[in-house]
């Protein structure tokens, strides 16, 4: 890591005695939430988030496709321990695994105790972890074995480069570590429809014409997937990203998918909406007043992608 130990910074960051930067303030106050004597998440909550599940997987069912959701562990739950701070998972507070249904995940064994896959500098993990997630969604999703692809990846990994993480560019001056990273999946081609200064309604498209299966993936996520889409590209021939926390049945019917996952990180559990406040996905930047500048190849990948007569029919 190129650390700048005499750099400033801000007080919704917390830097660690190995240099390492967790985020422990912010819009959601991640420090608070995840205290460990703070009350658990208010139980009307987690019983939106239930029934969002259970209506999630029905639709799934009756539609043909596979399903599952994932909540992914924020940094400051598997910083704690090592670090000595007082912090806990509220998703394993709210729903132990033992009470959880085989397709919710919580993938804190791929990532607690392993220093690789926390980055030194960003609040989502690096890109060693997103292979290893990866391949275990497309494990659990595919019921196919991808521990070739792990070794191949392990063993022809890239270079190592400077990065500086969503933490790091916040410090002054900048704090960068060294980080290593898969190496690229061939011929992908990859578009977004460049939602401007901001995240809801984001639509990110990828081709993947070497991937393991011919499958069809629709996604339904925060940045936490929308890091997976490379890595989960080895196994999907085509992936609908969109970047919401509600399920899009308009989206579903337009795309028409083979498999489709839902996810968010930990810190949103706790303020779960009811998928029927939706609104239409392609109203988010309308809804937000913000323009959107696709990428050059979103319309081609979009025309084969979405059924653009049954998007138009659905709600």
């Amino acid at each position: 890591m190129i650390a700048q130990h005499d750099a400033t910074v801000p007080p919704n960051i917390r830097r660690l005695e190995d240099g390492r930067l967790v985020l422990v303030g912010g819009n959601h106050g991640v420090a608070q939430m995840f205290e460990r004597g703070s009350s658990t998440v208010p139980e009307e909550r987690i019983e939106i988030f239930r029934r969002n599940h259970r209506m999630r997987k029905q639709w799934a069912d009756e539609n043909g496709c596979t399903y599952s959701q994932w909540v992914f562990p924020d940094p400051i739950v598997l910083n704690a321990v090592t670090a000595g701070l007082g912090y806990r998972s509220i998703f394993e507070r709210s729903m132990p695994s033992d009470a959880r249904p085989n397709d919710l995940l919580y993938p804190i064994d791929h990532l607690f105790g392993r220093n690789d896959r926390l980055s030194m500098t960003d609040s989502h993990y690096t890109p060693v972890a997103n292979m290893h997630l990866a391949a275990d969604v497309a494990e659990r999703t595919l019921h196919i074995d991808a521990s070739k692809v792990l070794a191949d990846l392990t063993s022809s990994m890239g270079p190592e480069r400077e990065y500086v993480g969503d933490l790091g560019v916040q410090c002054t001056p900048k704090i960068s570590e060294i980080r290593r990273s898969p190496m690229a999946h061939p011929q992908i081609t990859s578009a977004a429809n460049g939602v401007q200064a901001g995240n809801m309604g984001i639509m990110h498209l990828i081709s993947s014409p070497k991937s393991v299966t011919p499958r069809t993936l629709m996604i339904f996520g925060d940045s936490f997937f929308r890091s997976l889409l490379t890595e989960l590209a080895r196994y999907w021939r085509k992936i609908i990203f969109c970047r919401t926390p509600f399920f899009h049945q308009e989206m579903m019917a337009a795309v028409k998918p083979d498999d489709v996952l839902c996810g968010l990180a930990e810190r949103y559990f706790a303020s779960t909406r009811p998928d029927t406040e939706r609104p239409h996905f392609l109203a988010y930047p309308l809804m937000h007043g913000r323009s959107t500048a696709p990428d050059a190849m979103f319309a081609t990948l979009w025309d084969e992608m979405i059924d653009a007569n049954a998007l138009a029919l659905n709600r």
